[in-house]
Order: structure tokens, then sequence, then C-alpha cells
């Protein structure tokens, strides 16, 4: 592994050492006492680029889970996925919940046929624990669930207004309800250089974006495309071309071939809802 060098970063789920590591040391092995693996060294925190004393570590629970995709032929890392939308727990829905402290996520939605809706989580549920492990936020919680292995139950412990509740979650993979069905924008109006799939749950977790939208999705720019020095960014939902709603990605394809002295798209970018005008 190269080595990083971090001036701002969020180490949240990384393993701090005081341990030296210093060029060339990342991808080592950090060990305990008793010289058992616990984390792999990856980065640095420094200002200049000399070690300061301060190190991180991709904790071991994390790379097992590398190692097993690996194992398995697989192209990508395969985690678990739950299956709902949380947030995170404020003051003031702390106190509306009588919790003593603001701590846990609470469930936002609940999406089908998936592992939380299958386990009987509801929307409004505030998830403490995780096999044991409290849950602070949605960072720790999505650590968690993505150390766990797949093909295994993990137990939640939940409030649901004044009840404690313990929930048995089955960790599986997101599933493509949908074929990805790629299509490549070619010719020469704004989008040529796109690769578009259609949204499932895999193509969510793969992209981080929200399962429930409509659309298609970007999963590939060409930088030297039309598209990409326009500025569209993987992971973009297109989610109509002049006016037109698209629900597949051939859509995308037949539009753009229509000829047209300019085109009205409209994105979701990060949850940002906003349209923009190419001429033609």
């Amino acid at each position: 592994a190269s080595d990083v060098y971090k001036r701002q970063a969020d180490f949240q789920s990384f393993i701090q050492t005081d341990a030296a590591i210093n060029p060339g040391n990342s991808g080592g092995a950090l060990i305990d006492m008793q010289g058992r693996l616990i984390g792999i060294n990856t980065a640095i925190f420094s200002r200049t680029g000399a070690s300061h004393g301060i190190g991180f570590a991709i904790p071991a629970t994390m790379v097992r889970i590398v190692v097993d995709s690996a194992r398995t032929g697989s192209a990508s890392v395969r985690r678990p996925w739950f299956g709902a939308r949380l947030q995170g727990v404020t003051p003031d829905i702390a106190e509306g919940l009588g919790l003593d402290r603001p701590a846990g996520v609470m469930v936002a939605a609940v999406f089908e046929k998936s592992p939380a809706e299958e386990a009987g989580l509801r929307r409004g549920d505030v998830i403490l624990q995780m096999d044991g492990f409290n849950v602070e936020d949605a960072d720790s919680f999505g650590y968690r669930l993505a150390t766990r292995p797949l093909g295994s139950t993990a137990t939640v412990a939940v409030m649901r207004g004044k009840a404690r509740l313990t929930l048995p979650v089955r960790m599986a993979v997101a599933p493509e309800t949908k074929p990805r069905d790629p299509v490549k924008v070619g010719g020469r109006g704004p989008l040529s250089g796109l690769t578009v799939v259609n949204i499932s749950p895999a193509v969510a977790e793969e992209l981080s974006i929200d399962v429930t939208s409509d659309g298609v999705a970007v999963i590939e720019v060409d930088p030297d495309s039309a598209a990409g020095q326009i500025g569209f960014q993987k992971g973009d939902i297109i989610l109509s071309i002049n006016r037109d709603k698209l629900e597949a990605s051939r859509d995308v394809e037949r539009l753009m071939r229509d000829r047209a002295r300019g085109w009205e798209i409209t994105l979701n970018r990060k949850g940002q809802v906003f349209s923009t005008f190419v001429r033609g």
C-alpha cells in the first residue's frame, strides 16, 4: 500500500497508535503485546510529511472482510446490507425519547424486502446497540455492520417508544433486484461519455445513493468526454431529460437520439435536486 499523509481527515474507524509509522510502512502489521494482528498501518497525521508520532491503522476486523471477499473471487468488497435509512439522534430527539444523552441512530425509513424489514424494525425505532456494543452514531453503526460476516445474524437492541426490544438481523448482501443494464452514452450530446445503470439496492450501496430514488445512476464518467467536461460525476442520479422522466437506463440512449436545440437535465446529487440547461 502507498503511504498516505493526512492533514485533515475522519479517522473514526481507524486505530490510532503512537507506534512509529514512517514512509514505506504502509501495509505493515500493527500487533499487540501478544503478537496478534490488530490492524494494518495505513496513514500518519502530519503537517509536514514527517512522522509526528500519530499513526492510524485499519482494524483487523475490517481487513478480514476484504480478505474474505478476495477469497471468494469477488471483484469488489461484499458487505452486509441493512436496508434502512438512518439518521442521528439530536439532543432534541433524545430529550423527547427520554434518553440521558444523544446516542444511537433512528430509523427514518425501512426498505421493502430488506434484512431490516425482515427483522421487524419500524420507522421511529432507535438502535442503541449491535451485538452488545453501544451505537453512538451512524458512523459507529456502519462500522459494526460492515465488520459482521455475511451469512451471520446480528442482534440489535432497539428502543420503540418506552419499550426495549432485541431483534435478530440477517447479514446479507444488497440484492440486484433490477438488472443494471449499463448503457454508455455516445453521440455529441451533453451526456456523451457517461455510463448509466438502473438503480437497485446493490447499485445504491456501491454508489452511496438513495435506493428509493427515481431515475438512473451514473456509474462511470469519461473525464475527456462532453459529460466529463460539463461536470457530471459518478453517483449522480439523472431524473429527467427535457422533462421526460427516466425509468430505465435505455431511456437515456433513446432520448439523447432526439435532435434538440438544447437539453434540460434534472439531477439528484447527494440529495440535492437541480436542473441544468445545455445548448445543442
